[in-house]
């Protein structure tokens, strides 16, 4: 694991990023003592995996349409 100052991060960030893709892990330090307050890794598994309903697997069903995003007034149930 690489360690690297806030600092450091902001300025290479792109770079950071890049090596992360490729599996490096970096833990971020921050203020003068250098205190370790995060870790950036990366993703593992998919993301996108499907999933069941359970209990109700083969009678019911679920499926979406879009992006999935909504307005406020669909939120608030304006609509």
């Amino acid at each position: 694991m690489i360690q690297m100052t806030v600092a450091d991060f902001k300025a290479d960030f792109s770079s950071v990023l890049a090596q992360v893709q490729n599996g490096e892990e970096f833990q971020i330090l921050y203020g003068r003592a250098k205190k370790p307050v995060a870790v950036l890794s990366p993703i593992t598994g998919s993301a996108t995996h499907k999933r069941t309903l359970g209990t109700y697997e083969g009678i019911a069903s679920f499926s979406e349409q879009g992006d999935g995003k909504i307005t406020m007034e669909e939120f608030l149930g304006e609509v």
